[in-house]
């Protein structure tokens, strides 16, 4: 849960608006890619829905407001889960969200309202462990349960204090006492599904339903998120190869993480050596990746693959550098040298390294490099800043270099690009004439629409770009020289006009184009 919130923060780092409807979007969206675990997507799910029961008109919440649109996130977590379990985060969640909606009706004070909730939530935790045996047995609350009563709490001190500074101390973690680690030796023989197995699955018209059906057969705990271009898979299996067996019949895998829970049991079972203490030191990017050591494997194999993207505008660039990769910045009028690339190269010590030049122009130089390098060289063939980042959203770490290379550049494959720019100069298309300053719409490199107004030719290129989808994801990078009253007005038209696509509006801060668009 906490990796899931990490992501989330690291999303609204990058939203430049602070627009009510954006930030919820940003969080929801940012969950759903940082979620691990049951509780991480139950969690993720949660902010989905909230942000789903949030108006684009509203500017700010009343009491009902938030009550309600956390009723909605509930019942989106509901959904996704194909068994929902009493005792879990889900009870916690569904019980405060009743007792929200019944207080929000005489509470206006949204903080007065919070902190009776956040009472509440503690007294619901206190009887997780009457529903659930195994709660029960060890001793213990749902530690999902917990995690989102500490996330409520959290919102209760920022609205307390809006200027409150987060403590950088640490602290020391109790050790269990020997007879907590009693209960919890007892209730591992009841841990009948070994391997937590999660994974992304990018495709073409999902069924999800009949996808849950297909996988409720290989384990329990089970919950299936997302759309139909792109689902989120959580089980509890013994058969992981089966479940990615599954899968990879829908579409690409992605982000495929395997634990073994019993070996995860046992590591709380066993007090670690202080050796041992030294030795670990977990650390996760943004993606919710561990990229230190589980036996040493995720940190060697992390530092023998670096990843350079080629991209421009302070937005774009957070967002490459936000999933882990080193910018060069460069673009339609300022293409990096072979001398850029490899002075960012020889910058990383990787025994590996990947180039997304993002421009079709920039291809050939980064291949040159190629031949001017001893180290391992791949150059992923991406033409345009949404190519490189489904690419980048297809690296796994924990795989080998050419697997990564095999699944980058096939995850591009699925991307349509749109762009609106300007026109540099007078010229002419299918008979056409197009003045310098006339607004131009490319798909995939080629021209489509001259016109004169950016969002009129941006609402044509997004209407032709989904024209074959029932469904999926619209992400829009909106430039500097867009005004950014400009970019919530079009977000909100896109959103209503689009109801079966995920709308995202992110500000790319970049020049010469008005939009960049990428629709999955």
């Amino acid at each position: 849960m906490s990796l899931t919130m990490d992501q989330a923060t690291e999303e609204l780092k990058r939203l430049s608006s602070d627009d009510l409807k954006k930030v919820a979007d940003a969080a929801a969206w940012g969950s759903l890619m940082g979620a691990r675990g049951n509780s991480g997507v139950i969690l993720s799910q949660l902010f989905r829905g909230f942000a789903q029961g949030i108006s684009s008109k509203k500017r700010s919440l009343s009491a009902v407001d938030l009550a309600m649109a956390y009723k909605t996130g509930v019942d989106a977590a509901y959904r996704a889960v194909m068994r929902p379990v009493e005792g879990t985060i889900l009870t916690v969640a569904r019980e405060t969200s009743e007792r929200m909606l019944a207080e929000a009706k005489h509470t206006k004070d949204i903080s007065v309202l919070l902190e009776k909730i956040v009472d509440y939530g503690e007294k619901v935790l206190e009887k997780t462990p009457e529903m659930l045996p195994v709660l029960k047995e060890a001793r213990v609350v749902d530690a999902g349960g917990k995690g989102l009563v500490f996330i409520m709490k959290g919102f209760l001190d920022v609205i307390r204090d809006p200027q409150i500074r987060l403590h950088s101390d640490t602290y020391e973690i109790e050790q269990p006492s020997q007879a907590s680690n009693t209960s919890i030796i007892e209730t591992d023989t009841k841990i009948d599904k070994i391997y937590c197995t999660e994974l992304f699955v990018r495709g073409r018209n999902i069924d999800i339903e009949g996808f849950k059906i297909k996988l409720q057969e290989l384990g329990d705990s089970l919950v299936v998120v997302g759309t139909d271009d792109l689902v989120k898979i959580h089980v509890h299996t013994n058969h992981p190869g089966q479940v990615l067996e599954t899968a990879i019949v829908h579409g690409e895998l992605s982000k495929v993480k395997i634990d073994n829970m019993k070996l995860q049991h046992q590591t709380l079972v066993d007090k670690p050596s202080e050796e041992d203490m030294r030795n670990v030191d977990d650390k996760y990017d943004v993606n919710g990746h561990n990229i230190t050591q589980q036996g040493h494997i995720n940190t060697q194999q992390h530092k023998d693959i670096s990843i350079i993207a080629v991209s421009q505008g302070d937005g774009l660039n957070a967002i490459f550098r936000s999933m882990g990769a080193y910018v060069i910045e460069g673009g339609q009028t300022m293409n990096p040298s072979t001398e850029n690339i490899l002075s960012a190269i020889k910058e990383h010590e990787s025994k590996h390294t990947i180039i997304l030049p993002n421009n079709k122009n920039i291809i050939l130089t980064a291949e040159q490099v190629k031949n001017l390098s001893n180290r391992d060289i791949h150059v992923i063939p991406t033409k345009t800043i949404p190519q490189g980042i489904a690419a980048l959203l297809s690296f796994n770490p924990e795989i080998s270099i050419e697997q990564n290379v095999s699944n980058m550049s096939e995850s591009i494959k699925s991307v349509v690009t749109g762009e609106v720019t300007y026109a540099v100069r007078d010229s002419a298309w299918n008979g056409t004439k197009i003045k310098q300053g006339d607004i131009l719409g490319i798909q995939d490199g080629k021209l489509l629409y001259v016109g004169k107004a950016p969002k009129k030719v941006m609402d044509d290129l997004v209407s032709n770009m989904v024209k074959d989808r029932d469904g999926g994801i619209i992400t829009i990078y909106y430039g500097s020289e867009v005004e950014s009253s400009i970019a919530e007005h079009t977000a909100d038209t896109l959103m209503k006009s689009y109801k079966n696509f995920d709308v995202e509006f992110y500000d790319g801060g970049q020049s010469l184009y008005y939009y960049i668009i990428s629709v999955e």
